[in-house]
Formats: structure tokens, C-alpha cells, sequence
């Protein structure tokens, strides 16, 4: 099949390098309006095409997706152009920043019957396919609480807050784990130290399973930090993905209350067992999430993170939002 790239940042060509693997894929076209960036993909893969304008990009028949990879405050409105052109759509997290904005491209794509999907590697991780069949197997119990920490000394968008930049990405986690959950509440703490817009910001969500979540991202750290936190009735889980090696560490620990040996006793029982850390593969997530887009393409089938997930992301982003202080 043949498929178009818009927009050929750090992101983008990470995207054609992977697509250029694809068994599936035997042309590739890209577009970008700097024409610098168009010379430096042409001098790293000689072998695909560039075009200036999307607009070329789009009108061409034989082209059946097209990964849109441009700053977020463009998704909506080029994503509404690749599908009216007929194509299949993927689109670089955020996948948009506005709810209804995401509802018309999922409406948009069932009507032409199209594939759409909503950039979040994270689900294609080795790591986060491996806690979710920890949780999955009931090793962990019933999660109560997830806690995140996503900081780093990060780079300052134009047009989008640090929770439309950081928090896609453990959300996204989030209902991967836990499955067909929606929000019961929400709401969140900005503070803006540099810039225009908040670079700090604290994040609360229950769920209606009763899961709670919170955390917090941040464009101002000394240092870089992904760690998650799931506790289960039974046992606890650190994620931490900055770690070279032992990425998860399922720990045997919990607490429970004992029955009380007489009126008004009340006692607590702590357990601190072993401390295990799961082998995990080393596939690259993003070369998983491209070959699921062009699988998608070609068995007619959802992706994993489709636009539905898409939409869930951004409906409970802009919930936790609109309750900020």
C-alpha cells in the first residue's frame, strides 16, 4: 500500500523510519512545508517521495493512509482534510485538544467507514502490555489507586498546556488497564511559571469502578522522572520507564484490618513479602503501534488506540480542565 507522513519533526521521521520496515507498505510519500526538512529525509531515506504541499499529498488516488504529525493545534482541521480526501488517519497524540472536535473526526471516519487512530505508543509498550496482564490475572487484586509522576526539564509548546502535552500519556495507560471505565469526577491545578501557558499541573480522576488517580507533569524538573504507581487490594506495582533495567516491580505488600478481639479494639496487619521483577521483550512500541495502523488498513479492523479511545482521552482531559483552580 501507499502511505503519506505530514510533518517530519523528531516524531515524523522516527514514523517513516519505522514505515519504511513495513512489509505492507512498498511506497512512501512525505510532506513538510520546509523544504529544509524535505532535503534532510530525502538525504536519510532515498527511496521516498516528497511533496511540499498536503494538498498534493491528498489528491493523490493511489495513497490509502496518512500519518498526520503536525503541532496539536493543527490535528483537527488537517485530520478533517485526510478524511474528507478519502484516506485512512492517524494523528500524533494529542489527538485533538477539544471534545467535540474529536467526536466529528470519529463521525466523520465511521461515515466514510476509514480507519482512525489516536497516537499513544505507550499502549504498545512491552512494560504496559505486561502490567495489564499482571492486573488482568488478578495478581495485584482489585486496583484502588494509581499514582503517575511524568516531569522532566521539557520543551515548552506553543499552543497547548503541559496536560494536553503529558497527561495523553498516563491516561491512556490507565484505560488500558482498567478497561471500559468512565469518569465519575475530576479536576486539576495549573500553575504557569514560564511562557504562556501552564507548565505545571496536578491531575485528579475517579473512576466509577471506584479506581482513583492523580499525579503530576511538569515541563520544569531538574531531572526526568515516568514513574506509576498501581495498588491493588492484594499487592502494589512500580512502573518506572526511565529505569535501564527491572522496569516493573511487583511487590508483595499489603495491608488489611484484623477482627477486633473485643470492643473497640482496632488493629491493623501488615504483610511485606518478596519483591519480583517480570522479564520483558525489548520490541520497539512505536514500530508495534505502526504496523498496527497498517494492519488495521488492510483487515479493516480497529486499532488498538482507535479514535473512540481518542475521544475518551480528550473528553476526560477537557473534564479535569474545566474544574481547575
Amino acid at each position: 500500500m501507499r502511505i503519506g507522513v505530514i510533518g517530519t519533526g523528531y516524531w515524523g521521521r522516527n514514523i517513516v523510519r519505522n514505515l519504511q520496515r513495513q512489509r505492507d507498505v512498498d511506497s512512501l510519500v512525505v510532506c513538510d512545508q520546509n523544504p529544509e526538512a524535505l532535503n534532510t529525509i530525502a538525504a536519510s531515506f532515498p527511496t521516498v517521495e516528497t511533496v511540499p504541499d498536503a494538498d498534493r499529498l491528498l489528491k493523490d488516488p493511489d495513497l490509502e493512509g496518512v500519518f498526520v504529525i503536525t503541532p496539536p493545534e493543527t490535528h483537527y482541521e488537517m485530520g478533517c482534510r485526510v478524511l474528507d480526501a478519502g484516506k485512512h488517519l492517524y494523528i500524533e497524540k494529542p489527538f485533538v485538544t477539544r471534545a467535540d472536535h474529536a467526536r466529528d473526526l470519529v463521525e466523520r471516519a465511521a461515515e466514510k467507514s476509514l480507519r482512525l487512530m489516536s497516537g499513544h505508543t505507550f499502549l504498545y509498550s512491552p512494560p504496559v502490555r505486561e502490567v495489564k496482564r499482571i492486573i488482568e490475572r488478578g495478581d495485584l487484586g482489585r486496583v484502588e489507586f494509581i499514582a503517575f509522576r511524568r516531569i522532566n526539564l521539557g520543551i515548552h509548546q506553543r499552543a497547548v498546556n503541559v496536560v494536553w502535552d503529558l497527561l495523553p500519556h498516563d491516561l491512556s495507560m490507565a484505560l488500558y488497564w482498567l478497561g471500559d471505565v468512565r469518569l465519575r469526577r475530576a479536576s486539576s491545578f495549573l500553575k504557569t511559571s514560564v511562557g504562556a501557558h501552564p507548565d505545571v499541573g496536578s491531575v485528579f480522576m475517579e473512576f466509577d469502578n471506584g479506581t482513583m488517580m492523580e499525579g503530576l507533569v511538569s515541563w520544569l524538573s531538574p531531572r526526568k522522572l515516568r514513574e506509576t504507581i498501581v495498588v491493588g487490594n492484594r499487592r502494589m506495582l512500580i512502573y518506572n520507564d526511565t529505569e535501564p533495567e527491572e522496569k516493573i516491580k511487583i511487590y508483595d505488600k499489603k495491608v488489611e484490618e484484623l477482627e477486633p478481639g473485643d470492643f473497640g479494639e482496632f488493629q491493623l496487619a501488615y504483610r511485606v513479602g518478596d519483591v519480583l521483577s517480570p522479564r520483558l521483550d525489548s520490541t520497539e512500541p512505536l514500530s508495534l503501534m505502526v504496523n498496527d495502523f497498517i494492519d488495521a488498513i488492510r483487515d479493516g479492523r480497529p486499532p488498538l488506540s482507535d479514535g473512540e479511545f481518542g475521544l475518551r482521552i480528550t473528553d476526560m482531559i477537557e473534564q479535569a480542565l474545566r474544574d481547575s483552580d
